[in-house]
């Protein structure tokens, strides 16, 4: 199944591409049961509140490494605070893939440029109820423990 996504020219190309890529890794990790149980959370309760934990617990985490980065290349603790302060302000806490598609709220796998992911997460909207009923369908014709053992195998391209 092939799912499609456009990027905003202004977006970087390369961060666009890794941030699809690892979204398409975290779907096709799931397993057919995993998916519907996460979206069909989703679809009751919208994002879950422990997700929005994990990502503030992820962006210190993020901002400590940084800082520790910036100290190992020769900056100054002040000078390594204030730049990786500035850093984090364009970084968003991954979720791989989108609560919106099936993820887990408290899977976190990175950081990476917050406008792109905010792309990213609203182009779901228009993606996921096609993707959603395909997978749905495919799941009627299967066994519970096939469900259970079948991974997802999507291609999210741009």
């Amino acid at each position: 199944m092939e799912v499609k996504f456009k990027r905003n020219p202004k977006h970087d190309s390369d961060e666009f591409a890794r941030q699809l890529k690892d979204q398409e890794k975290g779907l096709n990790e799931l397993t057919v049961d995993e998916f519907i149980k996460n979206r069909d959370k989703y679809i009751q309760n919208g994002r879950a509140k422990e997700g929005d934990a994990a990502q503030k617990l992820a962006r210190k985490k993020a901002l400590q490494d940084k800082i520790e980065e910036l100290r190992e290349q020769g900056l100054s603790y002040k000078d390594a605070e204030k730049e990786a302060n500035k850093w984090i302000k364009d970084q968003a806490a991954l979720h791989n893939p989108d609560q919106i598609a099936g993820g887990d709220p408290l899977h976190i796998t990175g950081m990476g440029d917050k406008r792109i992911n905010s792309s990213i997460g609203s182009q779901w909207k228009n993606n996921i109820d096609s993707m959603d009923k395909q997978i749905r369908d495919m799941a009627k014709e299967m066994t519970e423990e096939e469900r259970k053992t079948t991974y997802l195998n999507i291609k999210l391209k741009h």
